[in-house]
């Protein structure tokens, strides 16, 4: 994958964090759940550009 993959990656991941800190959903799980997609995301993406080098 290119390092625009990666780019777009990081970037969709801070976008669901924030909404996560932002916390504009009523019920609590939803905020819950967009901080740790968020986190798992950006996670996932540097241990996949880690094994690709």
């Amino acid at each position: 994958m290119s390092a625009k993959h990666y780019q777009r990656q990081i970037a969709i991941a801070i976008l669901i964090l924030v909404i996560g800190i932002i916390r504009p959903f009523p019920v609590q799980l939803f905020n819950t759940l967009c901080l740790i997609l968020g986190a798992a995301l950006i996670g996932l993406t540097i241990v996949m550009g880690r094994n690709r080098k």
